[in-house]
């Protein structure tokens, strides 16, 4: 789920950078749709079609504002030739707007300063996808480079690429606002043959100041999101059957790095997840699947196996550090009916390597419950009448289930998650339990020690009994 989470950010800050390079080439060079248009097809190498752009001699204050603009996927400088002018075909769209406004400050401009007072895109959709040789469509935007047209028959190949470099930014850039309303984001992934789509995407990137001569000081955009994030239709693998989540994010991204310069961003977020439902997750599946835990908590421990549900959780969410395809979490919380869960760890996106820390803190009145259940089962699984009279079920159910609780009377687990997003394992940390079999078992054969010690000493005092009366029959 995370992993959807951070591909869907990825998508975001690639808009942010072709919005930039759009509204550079629409002040740098002049308002004209044709000419912009075609500047920004050849900066992108994608085919750019916009429709109206109104501007007169109030837009200074008043702003620009762009209609109905659409960008394609890559194209070939002969394709871009062959496609200037036209619209951009619908099953071809990269992504595209219904309207775009802009505000920039003109002086800084005659410095080689972009400074843009704010940008607000209304609808816009971007359709990101993912080849069956893991290609995403947006990686000409990110490692620009010459590339060969492809016949749809042959396999794709990653072309050799030049990373973006600060020191490719023609100017420093400085932005107030780049916001977005109601947004969309369709993204269809060729190697597992899933869709999955944000909706709902109201953003603000703001205080964006980008400097490739002063980038220690100057390589930060900050960020604020709420979206919604679902599966569209059934998935087929993975690490979750299905999912719709609301969420609400705050931090900021550090395009470049400081040391290389090149582009590599660094994402820092806090991450709140409000309102979710999610069906088959595969670690609570695992965890639902280990057979002492079954023993212990059976219908109890179950409900994991089913579809999570929660809304308006004040608690729900984590905060997130990505870098380089490795996403580090902490401060994890999902706060459902039946439990808590608190979780931190690691993800690497390449290899899908999970190295994460569950603790799964149950409700206080399961706690009972789960003891009224247990005392049943031991009741139950007892066969030899002799020990039902000397022991306690109850007893036994309440010794039972003492290494489970905290100090709070809550059932209390830690697991360690390994392996990988697609097999999953989960391993019971703490606490370490016994078999019930082995308690019964210890149980039965204190009782029947206890009972003979009770048999002898009556036999003991039977026959004491009988000598007495022996010696006063002589008399």
């Amino acid at each position: 789920m995370f992993k959807k989470i951070i591909i869907a950010i990825g998508s975001l800050i690639a808009a942010i950078v072709i919005l930039i390079i759009i509204a550079g080439i629409i002040i740098i060079i002049k308002v004209d749709k044709e000419v912009i248009s075609s500047q920004m097809s050849r900066a992108l190498n994608r085919q750019v079609y916009i429709e109206k752009i109104d501007v007169s001699i109030f837009s200074i204050v008043s702003g620009i504002e762009i209609k109905n603009a659409t960008v394609s996927n890559f194209k070939t400088p002969q394709q871009l030739s062959v496609l200037q002018g036209k619209p951009v075909a619908v099953n071809d769209v990269f992504t595209g707007m219904e309207s775009m406004n802009f505000k920039i400050r003109f002086l800084p401009l005659l410095k080689r300063q972009l400074d843009l007072k704010e940008i607000v895109l209304y609808k816009p959709v971007i359709n990101l996808s993912r080849s069956k040789q893991g290609v995403l469509n947006i990686e000409d935007l990110l490692k620009p480079g010459k590339k060969e047209p492809q016949e749809k028959n042959k396999e794709e190949v990653k072309p050799p690429a030049k990373q973006l470099s600060a020191d490719d930014l023609p100017i420093a850039i400085t932005v107030g606002e780049i916001g977005i309303k109601n947004g969309t984001i369709n993204y269809y992934d060729g190697q597992t043959e899933q869709k999955f789509q944000v909706y709902k995407l109201t953003t603000q990137a703001y205080d964006i100041n980008i400097d490739p001569k002063e980038l220690e000081k100057k390589d930060e955009i900050k960020l604020k999101i709420g979206m919604g994030l679902k599966t569209v239709g059934p998935m087929k693998t993975g690490s979750v059957q299905n999912f719709d989540i609301t969420l609400d994010a705050t931090g900021k991204v550090i395009p470049f790095d400081i040391k290389t310069r090149l582009l590599e961003p660094e994402v820092l977020l806090h991450i709140a997840i409000p309102d979710g439902q999610v069906t088959g997750l595969q670690i609570f599946n695992s965890v639902a699947a280990i057979p002492l835990l079954g023993d212990y908590l059976g219908q109890y421990i179950s409900f994991l196996k089913g579809k999570q549900e929660w809304k308006d959780s004040k608690d729900t969410g984590v905060d997130l550090r990505y870098k380089a395809a490795n996403a580090q979490f902490s401060n994890g919380k999902l706060d459902l009916k039946e439990a808590k869960f608190l979780f931190d760890g690691t993800m690497n996106m390449v290899s899908k390597a999970l190295d994460m820390n569950l603790n799964m803190v149950m409700k206080k009145e399961v706690s009972d419950n789960v003891k009224t259940a247990l005392a049943k089962k031991i009741e139950a699984a007892i066969k030899n009448p002799e020990v039902k009279k000397y022991t306690n079920s109850g007893k036994l159910a309440e010794t039972a289930m003492l290494p489970l609780l905290n100090k709070e009377g809550m059932i209390d687990m830690k697991f360690n998650v390994g392996g990988t997003t697609r097999k999953t394992s989960v391993k019971l940390v703490q606490p370490q339990l016994d078999s019930l079999g082995s308690i019964i078992k210890n149980s039965a054969g204190g009782v029947l020690t206890e009972a003979g010690k009770s048999a002898g000493k009556q036999l003991l005092e039977g026959a004491q009994k009988k000598a007495l009366e022996g010696i006063f029959k002589k008399k």
